[in-house]
Protein backbone atom coordinates (compact mmCIF):
# COMPACT_ATOMS: atom_id res chain seq x y z
CA UNK A 1 0.00 0.00 0.00
CA UNK A 2 2.82 2.49 1.29
CA UNK A 3 4.26 2.37 -2.63
CA UNK A 4 0.45 3.97 -3.64
CA UNK A 5 1.35 7.52 -1.97
CA UNK A 6 3.23 10.06 -3.21
CA UNK A 7 6.95 10.44 -2.73
CA UNK A 8 6.46 13.63 -0.75
CA UNK A 9 3.73 12.27 1.63
CA UNK A 10 5.86 8.93 2.17
CA UNK A 11 8.75 11.53 3.39
CA UNK A 12 6.58 13.38 6.01
CA UNK A 13 4.79 10.45 7.05
CA UNK A 14 8.13 8.96 7.58
CA UNK A 15 9.39 11.66 9.77
CA UNK A 16 5.93 11.87 11.60
CA UNK A 17 6.22 8.60 12.72
CA UNK A 18 9.64 8.65 13.90
CA UNK A 19 9.41 12.32 15.43
CA UNK A 20 6.33 10.25 17.50
CA UNK A 21 8.39 7.21 18.46
CA UNK A 22 10.99 9.46 19.52
CA UNK A 23 8.23 11.35 21.75
CA UNK A 24 6.91 8.04 23.21
CA UNK A 25 10.14 6.53 23.66
CA UNK A 26 11.10 9.60 25.73
CA UNK A 27 8.30 10.04 27.20
CA UNK A 28 8.52 6.32 28.64
CA UNK A 29 11.89 6.68 29.86
CA UNK A 30 11.72 9.97 31.37
CA UNK A 31 8.39 8.47 33.47
CA UNK A 32 9.81 4.55 33.66
CA UNK A 33 6.53 3.77 32.52
CA UNK A 34 5.33 0.40 30.08
CA UNK A 35 5.65 1.50 26.83
CA UNK A 36 2.40 3.08 25.38
CA UNK A 37 -0.90 1.30 24.87
CA UNK A 38 -0.62 1.89 20.87
CA UNK A 39 2.97 0.06 20.91
CA UNK A 40 2.27 -2.03 23.43
CA UNK A 41 2.51 -5.99 21.84
CA UNK A 42 2.48 -5.08 18.94
CA UNK A 43 4.85 -6.17 15.79
CA UNK A 44 5.16 -3.33 13.22
CA UNK A 45 6.87 -4.79 9.60
CA UNK A 46 4.88 -2.30 7.53
CA UNK A 47 2.82 0.70 7.23
CA UNK A 48 -0.38 -1.26 7.32
CA UNK A 49 0.59 -2.79 10.53
CA UNK A 50 0.27 0.40 12.40
CA UNK A 51 -3.06 0.88 14.43
CA UNK A 52 -6.02 2.94 13.69
CA UNK A 53 -4.40 5.41 16.69
CA UNK A 54 -1.42 6.11 15.47
CA UNK A 55 -3.30 7.40 11.77
CA UNK A 56 -5.51 9.44 14.15
CA UNK A 57 -2.15 11.43 15.50
CA UNK A 58 -0.58 11.54 12.13
CA UNK A 59 -4.20 12.82 10.51
CA UNK A 60 -3.68 15.58 13.07
CA UNK A 61 -0.46 16.78 11.10
CA UNK A 62 -2.56 17.03 7.74
CA UNK A 63 -5.40 19.69 6.30
CA UNK A 64 -8.33 18.13 5.40
CA UNK A 65 -7.71 18.05 1.87
CA UNK A 66 -4.52 16.19 2.24
CA UNK A 67 -5.86 13.80 4.02
CA UNK A 68 -9.01 13.17 1.57
CA UNK A 69 -6.64 13.13 -1.59
CA UNK A 70 -3.85 11.10 0.07
CA UNK A 71 -5.68 8.17 1.90
CA UNK A 72 -9.63 7.99 0.30
CA UNK A 73 -8.66 5.51 -2.11
CA UNK A 74 -5.75 3.05 -0.71
CA UNK A 75 -7.87 0.51 1.08
CA UNK A 76 -11.45 0.14 2.41
CA UNK A 77 -9.55 0.03 5.96
CA UNK A 78 -8.46 4.18 5.48
CA UNK A 79 -12.49 4.77 4.10
CA UNK A 80 -13.50 3.81 7.04
CA UNK A 81 -11.14 6.09 9.06
CA UNK A 82 -11.65 9.00 7.18
CA UNK A 83 -15.92 8.61 7.87
CA UNK A 84 -14.86 7.54 11.85
CA UNK A 85 -16.13 10.14 13.72
CA UNK A 86 -12.50 10.69 16.06
CA UNK A 87 -11.59 11.96 12.85
CA UNK A 88 -14.51 14.28 11.99
CA UNK A 89 -14.09 15.54 15.39
CA UNK A 90 -10.37 15.81 15.84
CA UNK A 91 -10.02 17.92 12.85
CA UNK A 92 -13.32 20.70 13.84
CA UNK A 93 -14.55 20.95 10.01
CA UNK A 94 -13.47 18.71 7.26
CA UNK A 95 -11.84 20.24 3.88
CA UNK A 96 -13.17 17.91 1.49
CA UNK A 97 -11.50 17.50 -2.41
CA UNK A 98 -13.39 15.81 -4.80
CA UNK A 99 -13.28 16.14 -8.08
CA UNK A 100 -16.27 13.95 -9.86
CA UNK A 101 -19.42 14.80 -7.46
CA UNK A 102 -22.71 14.17 -8.55
CA UNK A 103 -21.48 12.08 -11.45
CA UNK A 104 -20.19 9.50 -9.20
CA UNK A 105 -22.68 7.49 -7.13
CA UNK A 106 -23.32 11.07 -5.65
CA UNK A 107 -20.55 10.28 -3.44
CA UNK A 108 -20.28 13.63 -1.85
CA UNK A 109 -24.01 12.94 -0.27
CA UNK A 110 -22.90 9.90 0.75
CA UNK A 111 -19.94 11.46 2.77
CA UNK A 112 -22.32 14.25 4.42
CA UNK A 113 -24.68 11.44 5.39
CA UNK A 114 -22.11 10.40 7.31
CA UNK A 115 -20.69 13.51 9.05
CA UNK A 116 -21.56 15.87 10.83
CA UNK A 117 -24.44 18.25 10.54
CA UNK A 118 -23.45 21.13 12.65
CA UNK A 119 -20.07 21.94 10.52
CA UNK A 120 -19.67 25.34 11.57
CA UNK A 121 -17.19 26.10 8.67
CA UNK A 122 -16.74 23.89 5.33
CA UNK A 123 -14.51 23.80 1.93
CA UNK A 124 -15.04 22.44 -1.18
CA UNK A 125 -12.30 22.34 -4.07
CA UNK A 126 -13.56 21.07 -7.21
CA UNK A 127 -12.76 21.67 -11.52
CA UNK A 128 -13.30 21.09 -14.56
CA UNK A 129 -17.15 20.24 -14.27
CA UNK A 130 -19.05 23.17 -15.22
CA UNK A 131 -22.46 21.39 -12.73
CA UNK A 132 -20.09 22.66 -10.09
CA UNK A 133 -21.26 26.21 -10.93
CA UNK A 134 -25.05 25.17 -10.13
CA UNK A 135 -26.38 26.97 -7.41
CA UNK A 136 -29.62 25.28 -6.58
CA UNK A 137 -27.69 22.49 -6.03
CA UNK A 138 -25.44 23.75 -3.78
CA UNK A 139 -28.49 25.83 -1.84
CA UNK A 140 -30.52 22.89 -1.15
CA UNK A 141 -27.08 20.57 -0.19
CA UNK A 142 -26.19 23.00 2.37
CA UNK A 143 -29.78 23.65 3.84
CA UNK A 144 -30.04 19.57 3.63
CA UNK A 145 -26.39 18.62 5.30
CA UNK A 146 -25.28 21.68 6.54
CA UNK A 147 -28.13 23.44 7.97
CA UNK A 148 -25.56 25.60 10.76
CA UNK A 149 -22.78 26.40 8.45
CA UNK A 150 -21.42 29.68 9.21
CA UNK A 151 -18.37 30.30 6.61
CA UNK A 152 -18.23 28.43 3.11
CA UNK A 153 -15.23 28.22 0.91
CA UNK A 154 -15.85 26.93 -2.57
CA UNK A 155 -13.15 27.54 -5.36
CA UNK A 156 -14.25 26.09 -8.21
CA UNK A 157 -11.15 26.14 -11.44
CA UNK A 158 -12.29 26.84 -14.74
CA UNK A 159 -10.12 25.48 -17.39
CA UNK A 160 -10.11 25.12 -21.29
CA UNK A 161 -10.45 21.40 -22.71
CA UNK A 162 -8.16 19.58 -25.58
CA UNK A 163 -10.18 21.46 -28.15
CA UNK A 164 -9.41 25.07 -26.41
CA UNK A 165 -12.98 25.61 -25.47
CA UNK A 166 -14.60 25.95 -22.18
CA UNK A 167 -17.65 23.87 -21.13
CA UNK A 168 -21.17 25.78 -22.00
CA UNK A 169 -22.35 27.62 -18.92
CA UNK A 170 -26.04 27.23 -19.32
CA UNK A 171 -27.26 28.66 -15.76
CA UNK A 172 -28.69 32.42 -15.63
CA UNK A 173 -26.08 35.39 -14.66
CA UNK A 174 -25.58 36.50 -10.93
CA UNK A 175 -26.96 33.17 -9.29
CA UNK A 176 -24.27 33.63 -6.92
CA UNK A 177 -25.94 37.22 -5.81
CA UNK A 178 -29.12 35.43 -4.30
CA UNK A 179 -30.40 36.20 -1.37
CA UNK A 180 -29.45 32.80 0.01
CA UNK A 181 -25.76 33.77 -0.20
CA UNK A 182 -26.36 37.34 0.47
CA UNK A 183 -28.22 36.46 4.16
CA UNK A 184 -25.15 34.20 4.99
CA UNK A 185 -22.68 37.24 3.42
CA UNK A 186 -20.97 34.76 1.48
CA UNK A 187 -19.18 36.33 -1.43
CA UNK A 188 -18.66 35.43 -4.93
CA UNK A 189 -15.53 36.50 -6.35
CA UNK A 190 -13.19 35.77 -9.43
CA UNK A 191 -9.37 35.43 -10.03
CA UNK A 192 -7.42 35.32 -13.10
CA UNK A 193 -3.74 34.20 -13.12
CA UNK A 194 -2.20 33.51 -16.63
CA UNK A 195 -4.07 30.33 -17.78
CA UNK A 196 -6.78 29.67 -14.93
CA UNK A 197 -9.72 31.32 -13.84
CA UNK A 198 -10.97 30.75 -10.35
CA UNK A 199 -14.44 31.32 -8.64
CA UNK A 200 -14.47 31.97 -5.21
CA UNK A 201 -17.18 31.34 -2.96
CA UNK A 202 -16.05 32.89 0.53
CA UNK A 203 -17.61 34.55 3.85
CA UNK A 204 -17.63 38.67 3.07
CA UNK A 205 -13.98 40.39 4.32
CA UNK A 206 -13.52 44.02 4.97
CA UNK A 207 -12.48 45.96 2.06
CA UNK A 208 -10.71 48.83 0.91
CA UNK A 209 -14.04 51.01 0.09
CA UNK A 210 -15.60 50.04 3.21
CA UNK A 211 -13.92 52.76 4.89
CA UNK A 212 -15.59 55.32 2.18
CA UNK A 213 -18.45 56.72 4.47
CA UNK A 214 -20.92 58.40 1.95
CA UNK A 215 -20.94 55.01 0.15
CA UNK A 216 -22.93 52.04 1.15
CA UNK A 217 -22.35 49.06 -1.39
CA UNK A 218 -24.74 46.09 -0.94
CA UNK A 219 -23.55 43.04 -0.87
CA UNK A 220 -25.29 42.14 -4.10
CA UNK A 221 -22.97 44.12 -6.10
CA UNK A 222 -19.39 43.07 -4.10
CA UNK A 223 -18.64 40.57 -7.06
CA UNK A 224 -15.22 41.67 -7.58
CA UNK A 225 -12.40 40.26 -10.57
CA UNK A 226 -8.96 40.03 -9.33
CA UNK A 227 -6.03 40.11 -11.90
CA UNK A 228 -3.32 38.43 -10.34
CA UNK A 229 -0.93 38.59 -13.20
CA UNK A 230 1.00 41.44 -15.54
CA UNK A 231 -2.03 43.12 -17.75
CA UNK A 232 0.96 43.68 -20.94
CA UNK A 233 -0.34 44.34 -24.21
CA UNK A 234 1.41 40.61 -25.30
CA UNK A 235 -1.02 39.00 -22.71
CA UNK A 236 -4.39 41.37 -23.77
CA UNK A 237 -6.37 38.94 -25.99
CA UNK A 238 -6.04 36.19 -23.46
CA UNK A 239 -7.21 38.25 -21.06
CA UNK A 240 -10.36 39.82 -22.90
CA UNK A 241 -11.10 36.24 -23.78
CA UNK A 242 -11.15 34.65 -20.41
CA UNK A 243 -12.78 38.02 -19.07
CA UNK A 244 -15.98 37.18 -21.31
CA UNK A 245 -16.25 34.09 -20.55
CA UNK A 246 -16.40 35.23 -16.36
CA UNK A 247 -19.29 37.59 -17.94
CA UNK A 248 -21.40 35.19 -18.72
CA UNK A 249 -21.77 33.64 -15.34
CA UNK A 250 -21.82 37.13 -13.66
CA UNK A 251 -21.67 41.06 -13.44
CA UNK A 252 -18.02 42.53 -12.11
CA UNK A 253 -18.24 45.52 -10.27
CA UNK A 254 -15.21 45.54 -8.69
CA UNK A 255 -12.09 45.13 -10.47
CA UNK A 256 -8.71 44.62 -8.40
CA UNK A 257 -5.07 44.82 -10.12
CA UNK A 258 -2.51 43.32 -8.43
CA UNK A 259 0.99 43.44 -10.29
CA UNK A 260 2.68 46.98 -10.96
CA UNK A 261 3.06 48.60 -14.76
CA UNK A 262 -0.46 48.22 -16.02
CA UNK A 263 -0.22 48.60 -19.78
CA UNK A 264 -2.50 51.71 -20.00
CA UNK A 265 -3.89 50.62 -23.86
CA UNK A 266 -5.16 46.98 -22.33
CA UNK A 267 -6.28 48.39 -19.23
CA UNK A 268 -8.88 50.67 -21.40
CA UNK A 269 -10.20 47.38 -23.89
CA UNK A 270 -10.63 45.59 -20.38
CA UNK A 271 -12.82 48.42 -18.14
CA UNK A 272 -14.66 48.82 -21.67
CA UNK A 273 -15.97 45.23 -21.08
CA UNK A 274 -17.46 45.57 -17.77
CA UNK A 275 -20.02 48.71 -17.72
CA UNK A 276 -21.31 48.15 -14.28
CA UNK A 277 -17.66 48.43 -12.88
CA UNK A 278 -17.96 50.74 -9.11
CA UNK A 279 -14.58 50.44 -7.74
CA UNK A 280 -11.17 49.82 -9.33
CA UNK A 281 -8.13 49.62 -7.61
CA UNK A 282 -4.82 49.22 -9.62
CA UNK A 283 -0.62 49.24 -8.59
CA UNK A 284 0.68 51.74 -10.59
CA UNK A 285 0.31 52.71 -14.52
CA UNK A 286 2.66 52.30 -17.59
CA UNK A 287 2.80 54.66 -20.13
CA UNK A 288 2.57 52.98 -23.44
CA UNK A 289 -0.24 54.72 -24.41
CA UNK A 290 -2.94 57.33 -23.77
CA UNK A 291 -6.85 57.39 -24.50
CA UNK A 292 -10.03 58.14 -23.21
CA UNK A 293 -13.08 55.37 -22.02
CA UNK A 294 -14.51 54.09 -19.10
CA UNK A 295 -17.14 53.92 -16.18
CA UNK A 296 -16.08 53.86 -12.60
CA UNK A 297 -17.24 55.71 -9.37
CA UNK A 298 -14.54 54.91 -6.95
CA UNK A 299 -11.19 54.24 -7.57
CA UNK A 300 -7.75 53.04 -5.81
CA UNK A 301 -4.23 53.56 -6.92
CA UNK A 302 -1.55 52.35 -4.56
CA UNK A 303 1.12 54.53 -6.28
CA UNK A 304 1.13 57.66 -7.80
CA UNK A 305 3.98 59.67 -9.95
CA UNK A 306 2.75 63.10 -10.49
CA UNK A 307 -0.22 64.85 -11.61
CA UNK A 308 0.02 63.48 -15.02
CA UNK A 309 -1.12 59.95 -13.33
CA UNK A 310 -4.28 61.80 -11.95
CA UNK A 311 -5.12 63.58 -14.97
CA UNK A 312 -4.77 60.16 -17.15
CA UNK A 313 -6.96 58.08 -14.88
CA UNK A 314 -9.81 60.84 -13.74
CA UNK A 315 -10.27 61.30 -17.70
CA UNK A 316 -10.25 57.61 -18.67
CA UNK A 317 -13.27 57.57 -15.55
CA UNK A 318 -15.55 60.61 -16.01
CA UNK A 319 -17.90 59.21 -13.83
CA UNK A 320 -15.40 58.89 -10.39
CA UNK A 321 -16.63 60.11 -7.90
CA UNK A 322 -13.93 59.14 -4.98
CA UNK A 323 -10.63 58.66 -5.67
CA UNK A 324 -8.24 57.31 -2.96
CA UNK A 325 -4.31 57.47 -3.48
CA UNK A 326 -2.05 55.15 -1.26
CA UNK A 327 1.77 55.90 -1.79
CA UNK A 328 2.62 59.80 -3.51
CA UNK A 329 6.12 59.70 -4.86
CA UNK A 330 8.38 62.64 -3.97
CA UNK A 331 4.98 64.94 -3.51
CA UNK A 332 4.05 66.73 -0.21
CA UNK A 333 -0.23 66.69 0.18
CA UNK A 334 -0.75 69.96 0.48
CA UNK A 335 0.60 70.89 -2.76
CA UNK A 336 -0.33 68.19 -4.49
CA UNK A 337 -3.89 68.44 -3.45
CA UNK A 338 -4.47 72.15 -4.13
CA UNK A 339 -2.87 70.74 -7.66
CA UNK A 340 -5.74 68.53 -8.03
CA UNK A 341 -8.27 70.91 -6.95
CA UNK A 342 -7.21 73.34 -10.00
CA UNK A 343 -7.30 70.78 -12.39
CA UNK A 344 -11.18 69.44 -11.25
CA UNK A 345 -11.84 73.25 -11.16
CA UNK A 346 -10.89 74.06 -14.82
CA UNK A 347 -13.11 71.21 -16.32
CA UNK A 348 -16.24 71.44 -17.80
CA UNK A 349 -17.95 69.11 -15.67
CA UNK A 350 -16.74 66.65 -13.25
CA UNK A 351 -18.04 64.32 -10.66
CA UNK A 352 -15.00 63.65 -8.20
CA UNK A 353 -16.31 64.56 -4.88
CA UNK A 354 -13.53 63.28 -2.10
CA UNK A 355 -10.22 62.24 -2.46
CA UNK A 356 -7.82 59.96 0.07
CA UNK A 357 -4.35 60.36 0.96
CA UNK A 358 -2.87 57.17 2.78
CA UNK A 359 -0.46 59.53 5.17
CA UNK A 360 1.13 57.67 8.22
CA UNK A 361 3.42 60.14 8.57
CA UNK A 362 1.35 63.46 8.85
CA UNK A 363 0.74 65.48 11.28
CA UNK A 364 -1.95 68.04 12.26
CA UNK A 365 -0.37 70.87 10.88
CA UNK A 366 -0.05 69.65 7.77
CA UNK A 367 -3.87 69.15 7.75
CA UNK A 368 -4.57 72.68 9.11
CA UNK A 369 -1.98 74.06 5.95
CA UNK A 370 -4.45 72.00 3.60
CA UNK A 371 -6.78 73.72 5.13
CA UNK A 372 -5.32 77.10 4.77
CA UNK A 373 -4.37 76.67 1.51
CA UNK A 374 -7.67 75.75 -0.24
CA UNK A 375 -9.42 78.70 1.59
CA UNK A 376 -6.82 81.39 0.18
CA UNK A 377 -6.41 79.81 -2.98
CA UNK A 378 -10.18 79.62 -2.72
CA UNK A 379 -10.40 76.16 -4.55
CA UNK A 380 -14.24 75.16 -3.06
CA UNK A 381 -16.42 76.69 -0.99
CA UNK A 382 -18.11 73.69 1.13
CA UNK A 383 -15.13 71.27 2.15
CA UNK A 384 -14.40 68.80 5.16
CA UNK A 385 -11.17 67.43 5.90
CA UNK A 386 -10.63 64.88 8.67
CA UNK A 387 -8.13 62.87 9.21
CA UNK A 388 -8.97 58.62 10.06
CA UNK A 389 -6.06 56.56 11.15
CA UNK A 390 -3.58 56.81 8.65
CA UNK A 391 -6.00 58.57 5.82
CA UNK A 392 -6.35 62.04 5.41
CA UNK A 393 -10.09 62.76 3.46
CA UNK A 394 -10.76 65.82 1.83
CA UNK A 395 -14.77 65.95 0.56
CA UNK A 396 -16.42 68.84 -0.80
CA UNK A 397 -20.32 69.50 -2.54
Amino acid sequence: MIELLPKFMILKIGSLLLLFLLLTLEENLSTKTEPTKIFRNQSITSIEDLSNEIFYEIFDYFNGDEIVKTFSKLNSRFQQLLHSSSILIKTHFYLFYYEEMLNKDHKLEIFSNKSCSNFKILSISCSQNIIFLDVHRWEHFILHYYPQLEKFYFPYYDRIDNDNQYEIYSGRINQFSSTFWIERKWIFNIKIDNADIEYMICPYKKTWYDSIHHKNIEYSTSTTLILANFVTSSYGEILFEKTRRVLTITQIYHLIIIEKHSSIHVLIQLISLLPDLITFKIRSLSSDDRAQYTVTELLCLEEINGIDDFTFISAICPYMEYCEMKRLNNMKIELFSCIILKEINNRSFCFIRSLCFHAPAVDDQVIENLEKMTNYEQLLIQFTIKRISYNIYLQWK
